[in-house]
């Protein structure tokens, strides 16, 4: 497989789901009688609701139009970072490899992409890669051996 076909990104299938429940929380926010007969939900609860409905919305439509969030090419690796593209050419990127990042008091276990690069690092969530990170950091790291 050439480096140009290698590329992650969330399925659109769960970014279709964020945004289908996004609308649904809006919707029960918007409606003052629904809010009361689903949830009971004054004023503020529905400040809330609407709130975790936008985040939702705008989550779906950021993963759906910054597809794919990270590709491998053979000058380096393409990826989504925060709102904004940007290209790591192999010189600039010193390592690659997948950790967890862990809060213990929480049991909170997010499993990371990082890309460690002479700017600092990267951090590309297994929820933004759309897949384990442990494989990708293996491929990412094969490729820079061959190809940086």
């Amino acid at each position: 497989m050439t480096p140009a076909e290698l590329s992650w990104s969330p399925p659109l299938l769960r970014c279709a789901g964020y945004a289908v429940g996004g609308l649904v929380l809006l919707v029960v926010a918007a409606v003052a009688d629904l809010a009361w007969r689903v949830a009971s939900l004054d004023n503020a609860g529905r400040l809330l609701v609407g709130l975790v409905g936008l985040g939702l919305v705008g989550l779906a439509v950021r993963d759906a139009v910054a597809r794919p969030a990270l590709r491998l090419t053979s000058g380096g690796l393409d990826l989504v970072d925060g709102l904004r593209r940007r290209h790591l050419p192999w010189a600039a990127i010193i390592g690659v490899h997948a950790s967890a990042l862990s809060h213990g008091r929480r049991l909170v276990h997010v499993r990371t992409l990082e890309i460690e690069t002479l700017d600092g690092p990267v951090f590309l969530s297994r929820r933004q890669l759309g897949t384990d990170p442990a494989p990708i950091a293996t491929i990412i790291e094969e490729h820079r051996a061959r190809l940086g």
